[in-house]
Protein backbone atom coordinates (compact mmCIF):
# COMPACT_ATOMS: atom_id res chain seq x y z
CA UNK A 1 0.00 0.00 0.00
CA UNK A 2 1.31 3.23 -0.77
CA UNK A 3 2.25 5.51 2.40
CA UNK A 4 1.01 8.80 0.77
CA UNK A 5 -2.88 8.21 1.57
CA UNK A 6 -4.83 6.46 3.86
CA UNK A 7 -5.40 2.62 3.94
CA UNK A 8 -8.24 1.56 6.19
CA UNK A 9 -8.91 -1.96 5.77
CA UNK A 10 -12.02 -3.56 7.23
CA UNK A 11 -10.38 -5.56 10.09
CA UNK A 12 -9.44 -2.05 11.17
CA UNK A 13 -13.15 -0.61 11.06
CA UNK A 14 -14.22 -3.34 12.99
CA UNK A 15 -11.90 -3.14 15.51
CA UNK A 16 -12.68 0.55 15.97
CA UNK A 17 -16.97 -0.68 15.87
CA UNK A 18 -15.59 -2.37 19.37
CA UNK A 19 -13.36 0.34 20.89
CA UNK A 20 -14.12 2.62 23.51
CA UNK A 21 -13.57 6.59 23.84
CA UNK A 22 -11.11 7.88 26.04
CA UNK A 23 -11.25 10.61 27.88
CA UNK A 24 -14.05 13.79 26.70
CA UNK A 25 -16.53 16.52 26.93
CA UNK A 26 -19.26 14.08 25.57
CA UNK A 27 -18.80 10.18 26.55
CA UNK A 28 -20.80 7.38 24.85
CA UNK A 29 -24.17 7.15 25.66
CA UNK A 30 -25.69 3.73 26.66
CA UNK A 31 -27.59 3.09 23.24
CA UNK A 32 -25.45 1.90 19.98
CA UNK A 33 -25.81 3.64 16.71
CA UNK A 34 -28.61 2.45 14.14
CA UNK A 35 -25.49 0.86 11.89
CA UNK A 36 -24.49 -1.47 14.83
CA UNK A 37 -21.39 0.68 15.23
CA UNK A 38 -20.38 2.08 18.20
CA UNK A 39 -22.63 3.94 21.08
CA UNK A 40 -23.37 7.50 20.12
CA UNK A 41 -22.45 10.58 22.00
CA UNK A 42 -24.04 12.08 24.02
CA UNK A 43 -26.14 14.82 22.47
CA UNK A 44 -25.50 13.35 18.68
CA UNK A 45 -27.88 11.92 16.67
CA UNK A 46 -28.10 10.05 13.20
CA UNK A 47 -29.22 12.44 10.38
CA UNK A 48 -28.46 9.78 7.46
CA UNK A 49 -26.96 6.69 7.41
CA UNK A 50 -26.27 4.20 4.40
CA UNK A 51 -23.36 6.54 2.84
CA UNK A 52 -21.23 5.00 0.53
CA UNK A 53 -17.22 5.62 1.52
CA UNK A 54 -18.54 9.15 2.74
CA UNK A 55 -15.63 12.13 3.06
CA UNK A 56 -17.01 15.45 4.03
CA UNK A 57 -19.83 18.13 4.72
CA UNK A 58 -21.35 21.05 3.51
CA UNK A 59 -24.27 23.38 4.61
CA UNK A 60 -25.84 25.58 1.76
CA UNK A 61 -27.11 29.09 3.04
CA UNK A 62 -30.64 27.55 2.52
CA UNK A 63 -29.75 25.12 5.07
CA UNK A 64 -29.31 21.85 2.62
CA UNK A 65 -26.55 19.54 3.53
CA UNK A 66 -24.25 18.10 1.40
CA UNK A 67 -22.04 15.02 1.75
CA UNK A 68 -19.18 13.38 -1.13
CA UNK A 69 -18.78 9.66 -1.35
CA UNK A 70 -16.17 8.17 -2.26
CA UNK A 71 -18.20 5.03 -3.80
CA UNK A 72 -17.11 1.15 -3.97
CA UNK A 73 -14.58 1.23 -7.25
CA UNK A 74 -16.36 0.14 -10.17
CA UNK A 75 -16.42 -2.73 -12.50
CA UNK A 76 -13.42 -1.86 -14.49
CA UNK A 77 -10.25 -4.48 -13.04
CA UNK A 78 -6.47 -3.48 -12.40
CA UNK A 79 -4.48 -6.42 -11.65
CA UNK A 80 -1.47 -5.39 -9.53
CA UNK A 81 1.81 -7.52 -9.17
CA UNK A 82 4.04 -5.85 -6.28
CA UNK A 83 7.92 -7.07 -6.62
CA UNK A 84 11.27 -5.01 -4.96
CA UNK A 85 8.62 -2.96 -3.35
CA UNK A 86 7.56 -1.41 -6.70
CA UNK A 87 3.76 -2.18 -7.66
CA UNK A 88 3.37 -2.97 -11.82
CA UNK A 89 0.22 -3.68 -13.70
CA UNK A 90 0.23 -7.57 -14.84
CA UNK A 91 -1.68 -9.81 -17.18
CA UNK A 92 -2.16 -12.69 -14.70
CA UNK A 93 -2.59 -15.03 -17.72
CA UNK A 94 0.61 -13.87 -18.98
CA UNK A 95 2.45 -13.40 -15.75
CA UNK A 96 1.58 -15.98 -13.24
CA UNK A 97 2.77 -13.73 -10.18
CA UNK A 98 2.24 -16.44 -7.72
CA UNK A 99 4.44 -18.96 -9.24
CA UNK A 100 7.46 -15.93 -9.27
CA UNK A 101 6.70 -15.44 -5.66
CA UNK A 102 5.22 -12.04 -6.22
CA UNK A 103 2.63 -10.22 -3.88
CA UNK A 104 -0.98 -9.67 -5.94
CA UNK A 105 -3.90 -7.33 -5.22
CA UNK A 106 -7.19 -6.51 -7.60
CA UNK A 107 -7.50 -3.21 -7.86
CA UNK A 108 -10.98 -1.92 -9.25
CA UNK A 109 -12.73 1.45 -10.83
CA UNK A 110 -15.93 3.25 -12.23
CA UNK A 111 -18.21 5.51 -11.66
CA UNK A 112 -19.88 4.87 -8.07
CA UNK A 113 -19.14 7.89 -6.40
CA UNK A 114 -21.80 10.34 -5.73
CA UNK A 115 -23.11 13.08 -3.37
CA UNK A 116 -25.77 13.55 -1.68
CA UNK A 117 -28.10 16.35 0.08
CA UNK A 118 -30.02 15.76 3.50
CA UNK A 119 -32.97 18.46 2.66
CA UNK A 120 -33.94 20.91 5.81
CA UNK A 121 -36.67 18.69 6.05
CA UNK A 122 -34.49 15.59 6.89
CA UNK A 123 -35.06 13.86 3.31
CA UNK A 124 -31.92 12.31 1.75
CA UNK A 125 -31.57 12.24 -1.70
CA UNK A 126 -28.82 11.55 -4.30
CA UNK A 127 -28.42 14.97 -5.94
CA UNK A 128 -25.38 13.50 -8.47
CA UNK A 129 -23.92 10.33 -9.24
CA UNK A 130 -21.34 8.63 -12.02
CA UNK A 131 -18.52 10.10 -10.30
CA UNK A 132 -14.97 8.38 -10.26
CA UNK A 133 -14.00 5.39 -8.14
CA UNK A 134 -11.34 3.41 -7.17
CA UNK A 135 -10.67 0.38 -4.71
CA UNK A 136 -7.13 0.10 -4.66
CA UNK A 137 -5.92 -3.02 -3.91
CA UNK A 138 -9.71 -3.83 -2.17
CA UNK A 139 -9.26 -2.00 1.09
CA UNK A 140 -8.10 1.61 -0.19
CA UNK A 141 -10.89 3.61 -1.69
CA UNK A 142 -10.76 6.93 -3.48
CA UNK A 143 -13.14 9.00 -4.96
CA UNK A 144 -15.43 12.41 -4.19
CA UNK A 145 -13.86 14.18 -1.17
CA UNK A 146 -13.61 17.88 -0.37
CA UNK A 147 -16.84 19.38 -0.48
CA UNK A 148 -18.21 23.08 -0.07
CA UNK A 149 -20.90 25.32 -1.57
CA UNK A 150 -19.83 28.48 -3.60
CA UNK A 151 -21.45 31.93 -3.32
CA UNK A 152 -23.88 31.28 -5.99
CA UNK A 153 -25.38 27.96 -4.35
CA UNK A 154 -23.22 25.72 -6.35
CA UNK A 155 -21.46 22.52 -5.02
CA UNK A 156 -18.14 22.97 -5.67
CA UNK A 157 -16.22 18.92 -5.10
CA UNK A 158 -12.96 17.62 -5.06
CA UNK A 159 -12.41 13.80 -6.66
CA UNK A 160 -9.84 11.80 -5.89
CA UNK A 161 -8.83 8.95 -8.19
CA UNK A 162 -5.97 6.24 -9.14
CA UNK A 163 -3.31 7.83 -6.82
CA UNK A 164 0.08 5.47 -6.97
CA UNK A 165 -1.67 3.34 -10.28
CA UNK A 166 -2.27 6.92 -11.97
CA UNK A 167 1.77 6.07 -14.09
CA UNK A 168 -0.57 2.99 -15.02
CA UNK A 169 -4.06 4.35 -16.00
CA UNK A 170 -5.56 6.90 -18.22
CA UNK A 171 -7.80 8.74 -16.28
CA UNK A 172 -11.66 8.34 -15.88
CA UNK A 173 -13.50 11.64 -16.84
CA UNK A 174 -13.48 14.50 -13.85
CA UNK A 175 -10.72 12.11 -11.86
CA UNK A 176 -8.28 14.12 -10.08
CA UNK A 177 -10.51 17.52 -10.97
CA UNK A 178 -12.28 20.27 -9.32
CA UNK A 179 -15.59 20.03 -10.42
CA UNK A 180 -19.23 22.09 -9.54
CA UNK A 181 -22.56 20.57 -9.70
CA UNK A 182 -25.94 22.49 -10.07
CA UNK A 183 -27.55 21.07 -7.00
CA UNK A 184 -30.97 21.30 -9.03
CA UNK A 185 -30.30 18.99 -12.00
CA UNK A 186 -27.09 17.41 -10.64
CA UNK A 187 -25.16 18.79 -13.93
CA UNK A 188 -21.18 18.10 -13.47
CA UNK A 189 -18.85 20.74 -14.76
CA UNK A 190 -15.18 20.24 -14.69
CA UNK A 191 -13.54 23.51 -13.57
CA UNK A 192 -9.92 22.54 -12.52
CA UNK A 193 -8.03 19.23 -14.35
CA UNK A 194 -4.77 18.36 -11.14
CA UNK A 195 -4.42 14.88 -12.80
CA UNK A 196 -3.22 16.47 -15.58
CA UNK A 197 -0.80 18.68 -13.69
CA UNK A 198 0.92 16.23 -11.46
CA UNK A 199 1.66 14.13 -14.82
CA UNK A 200 3.31 16.95 -16.25
CA UNK A 201 4.89 18.41 -13.45
CA UNK A 202 4.61 16.45 -10.28
CA UNK A 203 5.55 18.95 -7.95
CA UNK A 204 6.04 16.88 -4.85
CA UNK A 205 8.88 15.81 -7.00
CA UNK A 206 8.65 12.42 -5.41
CA UNK A 207 6.09 9.63 -7.25
CA UNK A 208 3.95 10.45 -9.78
CA UNK A 209 0.88 10.32 -7.65
CA UNK A 210 -2.62 12.21 -7.04
CA UNK A 211 -5.23 11.57 -5.41
CA UNK A 212 -7.57 15.18 -4.10
CA UNK A 213 -9.18 15.55 -1.07
CA UNK A 214 -10.11 18.75 1.12
CA UNK A 215 -11.48 22.32 -0.80
CA UNK A 216 -12.62 25.44 0.43
CA UNK A 217 -13.76 28.56 -1.51
CA UNK A 218 -12.41 32.14 -0.33
CA UNK A 219 -14.81 34.94 -0.40
CA UNK A 220 -13.22 36.12 -3.66
CA UNK A 221 -14.05 33.24 -5.23
CA UNK A 222 -10.55 31.26 -5.24
CA UNK A 223 -10.93 27.97 -5.01
CA UNK A 224 -8.39 25.55 -2.77
CA UNK A 225 -7.67 22.33 -2.81
CA UNK A 226 -5.49 19.53 -1.15
CA UNK A 227 -3.93 16.75 -3.35
CA UNK A 228 -3.31 14.07 -0.58
CA UNK A 229 -1.36 12.00 -3.09
CA UNK A 230 0.70 14.57 -4.05
CA UNK A 231 1.55 16.58 -1.34
CA UNK A 232 0.88 19.77 -2.72
CA UNK A 233 -2.25 22.32 -1.85
CA UNK A 234 -3.36 24.27 -5.24
CA UNK A 235 -5.24 27.46 -5.92
CA UNK A 236 -7.68 26.88 -9.15
CA UNK A 237 -9.06 30.94 -10.60
CA UNK A 238 -12.72 32.00 -9.28
CA UNK A 239 -14.85 30.21 -12.12
CA UNK A 240 -12.57 27.05 -13.11
CA UNK A 241 -8.71 27.52 -14.58
CA UNK A 242 -5.69 25.91 -14.52
CA UNK A 243 -4.17 25.08 -11.16
CA UNK A 244 -1.53 27.08 -9.22
CA UNK A 245 0.48 25.27 -6.92
CA UNK A 246 0.47 27.46 -3.75
CA UNK A 247 2.91 24.94 -1.50
CA UNK A 248 3.94 21.88 -2.08
CA UNK A 249 4.16 20.58 2.09
CA UNK A 250 7.56 19.09 3.30
CA UNK A 251 8.05 15.62 4.57
CA UNK A 252 7.85 14.99 8.62
CA UNK A 253 10.12 13.72 10.58
CA UNK A 254 10.11 10.35 11.58
CA UNK A 255 10.19 9.45 15.68
CA UNK A 256 13.71 7.35 15.89
CA UNK A 257 12.00 4.24 16.72
CA UNK A 258 9.93 4.39 13.99
CA UNK A 259 12.12 5.14 11.01
CA UNK A 260 12.67 2.23 8.45
CA UNK A 261 15.54 0.80 7.84
CA UNK A 262 17.36 2.65 4.79
CA UNK A 263 15.12 5.78 4.79
CA UNK A 264 11.48 5.84 3.38
CA UNK A 265 11.43 4.62 0.09
CA UNK A 266 8.62 6.97 -0.94
CA UNK A 267 10.40 10.13 0.35
CA UNK A 268 14.04 9.48 -1.38
CA UNK A 269 15.27 7.13 1.67
CA UNK A 270 14.74 10.06 3.53
CA UNK A 271 13.94 9.77 7.15
CA UNK A 272 10.64 11.29 6.93
CA UNK A 273 7.09 10.94 6.28
CA UNK A 274 4.66 12.43 3.62
CA UNK A 275 2.69 15.22 5.28
CA UNK A 276 -0.46 13.95 3.18
CA UNK A 277 -2.25 17.35 3.20
CA UNK A 278 -6.04 16.07 3.85
CA UNK A 279 -8.34 19.52 4.78
CA UNK A 280 -8.27 23.39 3.63
CA UNK A 281 -10.11 25.90 5.11
CA UNK A 282 -9.54 30.01 3.78
CA UNK A 283 -9.04 33.21 5.78
CA UNK A 284 -10.22 36.63 5.14
CA UNK A 285 -6.79 37.92 4.61
CA UNK A 286 -5.39 35.22 1.81
CA UNK A 287 -4.23 32.66 3.65
CA UNK A 288 -5.09 29.07 4.24
CA UNK A 289 -5.19 26.84 6.97
CA UNK A 290 -4.08 22.85 5.62
CA UNK A 291 -3.98 19.87 8.37
CA UNK A 292 -1.71 16.59 8.09
CA UNK A 293 -2.99 13.23 8.31
CA UNK A 294 0.71 12.23 8.12
CA UNK A 295 2.11 8.82 6.41
CA UNK A 296 1.78 5.11 7.55
CA UNK A 297 2.34 4.08 10.57
CA UNK A 298 0.94 7.34 11.06
CA UNK A 299 2.55 8.21 14.95
CA UNK A 300 0.40 9.51 17.18
CA UNK A 301 1.44 13.19 17.70
CA UNK A 302 2.72 13.84 14.14
CA UNK A 303 0.10 15.51 12.40
CA UNK A 304 -0.71 18.93 12.45
CA UNK A 305 -2.45 21.94 11.22
CA UNK A 306 -0.34 24.48 9.11
CA UNK A 307 -0.62 27.92 7.78
CA UNK A 308 -0.15 28.87 4.71
CA UNK A 309 0.56 32.13 4.10
CA UNK A 310 -0.30 34.13 0.11
CA UNK A 311 3.55 33.65 -1.17
CA UNK A 312 3.49 29.93 0.37
CA UNK A 313 5.31 30.33 3.51
CA UNK A 314 4.76 27.59 6.11
CA UNK A 315 3.91 28.53 9.91
CA UNK A 316 2.87 25.38 12.15
CA UNK A 317 -0.78 26.12 13.63
CA UNK A 318 -1.21 23.36 15.77
CA UNK A 319 1.09 20.57 16.35
CA UNK A 320 0.72 17.45 18.20
CA UNK A 321 -2.37 16.35 16.35
CA UNK A 322 -2.51 12.67 14.96
CA UNK A 323 -4.29 11.48 11.57
CA UNK A 324 -6.06 14.95 10.77
CA UNK A 325 -8.48 15.10 8.82
CA UNK A 326 -11.13 17.46 8.92
CA UNK A 327 -11.20 21.20 10.19
CA UNK A 328 -14.09 23.67 10.46
CA UNK A 329 -14.17 27.18 12.51
CA UNK A 330 -16.78 27.26 14.77
CA UNK A 331 -19.37 29.99 15.92
CA UNK A 332 -17.99 30.46 19.15
CA UNK A 333 -14.77 31.54 16.55
CA UNK A 334 -12.71 28.69 17.49
CA UNK A 335 -10.87 26.37 15.08
CA UNK A 336 -12.10 22.69 15.31
CA UNK A 337 -10.53 19.47 13.66
CA UNK A 338 -11.38 16.01 13.51
CA UNK A 339 -8.81 13.05 14.10
CA UNK A 340 -9.86 9.90 12.27
CA UNK A 341 -7.80 7.72 14.76
CA UNK A 342 -6.21 9.17 18.55
CA UNK A 343 -3.85 5.55 18.19
CA UNK A 344 -3.92 3.52 15.16
CA UNK A 345 -0.70 1.62 16.04
CA UNK A 346 -1.97 -0.44 18.89
CA UNK A 347 -3.61 -4.22 18.92
CA UNK A 348 -6.81 -2.33 17.82
CA UNK A 349 -6.79 0.76 16.56
CA UNK A 350 -8.13 3.94 19.37
CA UNK A 351 -11.71 5.46 17.37
CA UNK A 352 -11.41 9.31 16.78
CA UNK A 353 -12.92 12.37 17.68
CA UNK A 354 -12.94 16.09 17.23
CA UNK A 355 -11.28 18.80 18.97
CA UNK A 356 -11.04 22.27 20.17
CA UNK A 357 -8.21 23.91 20.04
CA UNK A 358 -7.90 26.46 22.87
CA UNK A 359 -6.25 29.84 23.33
CA UNK A 360 -2.83 28.35 23.76
CA UNK A 361 -2.99 25.77 20.97
CA UNK A 362 -3.40 22.77 23.02
CA UNK A 363 -6.72 20.58 22.11
CA UNK A 364 -10.01 20.00 24.14
CA UNK A 365 -11.78 16.57 22.87
CA UNK A 366 -15.41 17.90 22.34
CA UNK A 367 -16.70 14.05 20.82
CA UNK A 368 -15.65 11.27 21.22
CA UNK A 369 -15.14 7.44 20.61
CA UNK A 370 -16.13 7.97 16.98
CA UNK A 371 -16.26 5.29 14.42
CA UNK A 372 -13.77 6.40 11.24
CA UNK A 373 -14.24 10.39 11.35
CA UNK A 374 -13.75 12.16 8.42
CA UNK A 375 -15.18 15.60 7.72
CA UNK A 376 -17.08 18.36 9.72
CA UNK A 377 -19.10 21.48 9.51
CA UNK A 378 -21.01 23.60 11.61
CA UNK A 379 -25.07 24.04 10.92
CA UNK A 380 -26.28 28.32 11.54
CA UNK A 381 -27.39 27.00 15.43
CA UNK A 382 -24.15 26.02 16.44
CA UNK A 383 -24.86 21.98 15.69
CA UNK A 384 -21.66 20.04 14.53
CA UNK A 385 -21.90 17.69 11.90
CA UNK A 386 -19.63 14.80 11.32
CA UNK A 387 -19.17 12.37 8.94
CA UNK A 388 -18.42 9.00 10.13
CA UNK A 389 -18.07 5.41 8.64
CA UNK A 390 -15.59 6.67 6.03
CA UNK A 391 -14.34 3.72 4.56
CA UNK A 392 -15.27 -0.07 4.81
CA UNK A 393 -15.68 -3.02 2.45
CA UNK A 394 -18.81 -4.71 2.84
CA UNK A 395 -22.37 -2.83 3.51
CA UNK A 396 -22.14 1.07 3.39
CA UNK A 397 -22.04 1.65 7.50
CA UNK A 398 -21.12 6.01 6.30
CA UNK A 399 -23.62 8.07 8.63
CA UNK A 400 -23.73 11.94 9.32
CA UNK A 401 -23.87 12.94 13.03
CA UNK A 402 -25.92 15.59 14.19
CA UNK A 403 -23.80 17.18 17.85
CA UNK A 404 -25.69 20.17 19.24
CA UNK A 405 -24.19 21.81 22.67
CA UNK A 406 -20.79 21.97 21.02
CA UNK A 407 -20.87 25.72 20.84
CA UNK A 408 -23.45 28.47 21.17
CA UNK A 409 -24.87 29.69 18.00
CA UNK A 410 -23.69 33.52 16.75
CA UNK A 411 -23.45 36.04 13.69
CA UNK A 412 -19.26 35.77 14.61
CA UNK A 413 -18.33 35.86 10.79
CA UNK A 414 -15.65 38.98 12.21
CA UNK A 415 -14.72 36.58 15.46
CA UNK A 416 -13.46 33.86 13.22
CA UNK A 417 -12.08 35.92 10.81
CA UNK A 418 -10.04 37.77 14.08
CA UNK A 419 -9.68 33.79 15.59
CA UNK A 420 -7.87 32.53 11.91
CA UNK A 421 -5.70 36.19 12.22
CA UNK A 422 -4.46 35.06 15.48
CA UNK A 423 -0.63 34.76 15.66
CA UNK A 424 -1.18 31.02 16.38
CA UNK A 425 -2.49 30.11 12.80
Amino acid sequence: MDAKRLVLSLGIAVGLLGSSSASALQEASPGASPMGGPPLPEGCTVIAEGLVNPRYVAVGDDGAIYVSEAGTGGDETIEMAAAGGDAIPVDLDATPVAEEGMGHATSTRGGTGQVTMIAPDGTQSVVATGLPSYSIGGPEITGPAGITVDANGQILLAIGGAGPLAPMVEPLPNENSVVSIDPATGEVTLLSNIDAYERANNPDPYNVDSNLYGIDVAEDGTIYVNDAGGNTTYSVPAGGGEPVVLVVHPGIEIPADQAPPGGNPDRGRANELDPVPTDVMSAADGTVLVSYLSGGPFPPGAAKVVSVAADGTLTDAVTGLTMAVGLAAGPDGQLYASQISTNFLGEMPEPGNVVRVLEDGTQEVVVGGLMLPNGIAFEADGSLLIVTGATSLGEPMGQLLRCEGITAAADVTEEVVVVLNDPRF
